[in-house]
């Protein structure tokens, strides 16, 4: 008898957390051969006979690509850390590379050349996604990330970048915003001997998002159902990303999706269940409030935009699940992305004293010693500005970015890309590209200042946050953040490393380093300017 739970510890066991895919993958795949001949022999004859009835039909010229196995595709090829495989890849193979996940064709674009190609010349075919498995049982794909062309996605990314993260939108929270940063400093201050980075950043980043969101730390939300712990909105969060960064061989492999060997079907419904009912209590405590105010106000956080929206929007309905999916989006986008971009840049600085020294004189020269940084300070800190460009080069949170779909075929480089090709673009491989970096794996900031290389997608030898119409609408929020906390913290301290510095990678739904950072921090500033706390 076919043994799915069984089957699903086994894969759980062999790092599927860790987002091991070639171990996972290929323990799975044998596991299910042993157990599941006959679906195993029927996908792999089914693809055969697709894969030769397309051929025949079209006669393709695909892009150039390493062979693959049945059934599994190039799944074997990508190793612990996929960016770093699929940039080997490249050099022998080009840098437009055609892989199969599973029975899903594959482009890779490891070159400014090709992801202009996707993310401007192409754009609209590419502006398409395939949905997950995962997304689609926690709240329906109803996000903007996973939403497809259309009435919905034009009217969130005008939301987006007008009213959520605009310009006015972020001047009213600023004051939030420098408070919170300040409770970062506080907090370190108190244990300076062994802190704990990337904690310490992530506590910051969860109640920045938290505070523009919703108003309040998810922490302080008393709702009926968070009576019960395993309701904790922060734990249903965490349960929420990683389920989104999980690889799910139901995804590229159809027919395998019914055994759902990973329990991402069934941990998705779990977790679904758990966060609409926290989300819907959020959301009705929130609308008997509004009955009581006479307008918006300039400083509403999003739950207040998007509610408003919501009962504006006369076009396109906006239910409450839209509301939860983007409020979810926002926590499980804005906060690792932050968290890791700031640990991977004071991580370098540490290996880097000279570095650090160099940015620190910048501040004092511009700050000084009387006053914390602030975020009108960061436009005459170019130093800063080119250290986290810098760190966006070198360690891209998200080295693959999210996948493109393209929704017909069409010709890239001379090339047939059929429709529903899933398109990536290293970002990490162009990053390190030595045809368009000197020096590339090496550490230098200077290479910007006098540069007019920007991260904001018009330039395709640095994309952290993508190109096009599907860029990150919270550009503008993420660059803001990382500036202002990092400034903060070289200013206020003095860092020096625990032992010694592993700068060794760790794939999931971003990378980060695989050993967090912990670091000693000696106070540089006077002590009151960071012991002082700010008035809220």
């Amino acid at each position: 008898m076919f043994d799915v739970n069984s089957l699903c510890r086994s894969l759980l066991e062999q790092r599927v957390r860790s987002m091991d895919l070639t171990q996972a993958l290929l323990a799975s795949y044998g596991n299910a051969y042993h157990l599941a001949i006959p679906t195993l022999l029927l996908s792999f004859l089914i693809c055969v006979i697709a894969s030769s009835i397309l051929l025949r039909r079209y006669r393709l010229r695909l892009p150039p690509g390493p062979p693959g196995i049945p059934v599994i595709g190039h799944f074997h090829l990508l190793g612990t850390n996929p960016h770093c495989s699929l940039a080997e890849l490249s050099k022998k193979y080009g840098s437009l590379m055609f892989l199969r996940f599973g029975s899903v064709p594959v482009i890779v674009a490891s070159s400014p050349a090709t992801a202009r190609l996707i993310f401007q010349t192409h754009d609209q075919n590419f502006s398409w996604r395939s949905r997950p498995a995962a997304a689609m049982h926690i709240y329906e794909c109803k996000n903007m990330l996973f939403s497809q062309p259309g009435p919905y996605f034009r009217l969130m990314r005008q939301i987006s970048i007008s009213d959520l993260f605009g310009n006015k939108r972020l001047e009213g929270f600023r004051p939030l915003i420098s408070r919170e940063i300040h409770e970062l400093l506080l907090a370190i201050v108190r244990l300076p001997d062994k802190v704990p980075v990337r904690a310490s950043l992530y506590e910051a980043s969860l109640s920045i998002i938290s505070k523009m969101a919703i108003g309040k730390h998810v922490k302080d939300i008393a709702t009926q159902s968070q009576s019960d712990p395993s309701n904790n909105l922060v734990a249903i969060l965490l349960e929420v990303v990683y389920l989104l960064g999980v690889f799910n061989m139901g995804d590229y492999i159809p027919l395998l999706a019914w055994m759902d060997l990973q329990g991402v079907a069934r941990r998705g419904k779990a977790v679904s269940k758990k966060m609409r009912t926290v989300w819907q209590e959020v959301i009705d405590e929130r609308r008997k409030e509004r009955l009581n105010r006479t307008s918006d106000t300039a400083d509403a956080d999003f739950l207040d935009v998007l509610l408003t929206t919501s009962s504006n929007q006369k076009e396109f309905l906006i239910t409450d699940l839209h509301i939860m999916a983007t409020l979810t989006d926002m926590f499980a986008a804005g906060i690792d992305t932050s968290t890791v971009t700031v640990e991977w840049a004071l991580a370098e600085l540490l290996k880097h004293p000279h570095i650090l020294k160099k940015l620190q004189d910048e501040l004092d020269a511009v700050v000084g010693s009387n006053r914390l940084v602030q975020d009108s300070d960061i436009r005459e800190l170019p130093y800063l500005r080119a250290v986290v460009k810098e760190t966006m080069r070198l360690h891209p949170v998200l080295p693959l970015l999210v996948p493109h779909t393209a929704k017909e075929q069409c010709e890239l480089s001379g090339y047939d890309i059929p429709s529903g090709t899933q398109a990536y673009v290293n970002v990490w491989a162009i990053g390190r590209d030595p045809t368009i970096w000197e020096k590339p794996l090496e550490f230098l900031p200077e290479r910007f200042l006098n540069s007019n290389i920007d991260v904001r997608g018009q330039h395709f030898e640095l994309l952290p946050f993508g190109s096009g119409r599907r860029s990150c609408p919270g550009l503008v929020l993420g660059i803001n953040n990382v500036h202002l906390i990092l400034a903060s913290l070289v200013q206020a301290f003095d860092w020096m490393p625990i032992g010694e510095l592993d700068m060794t990678e760790k794939f999931g739904i971003v990378v980060t380093l695989a050993n967090a950072l912990v670091a000693k921090a000696e106070p540089r500033v006077p002590r009151h300017l960071v012991e002082v706390k700010k008035p809220e």
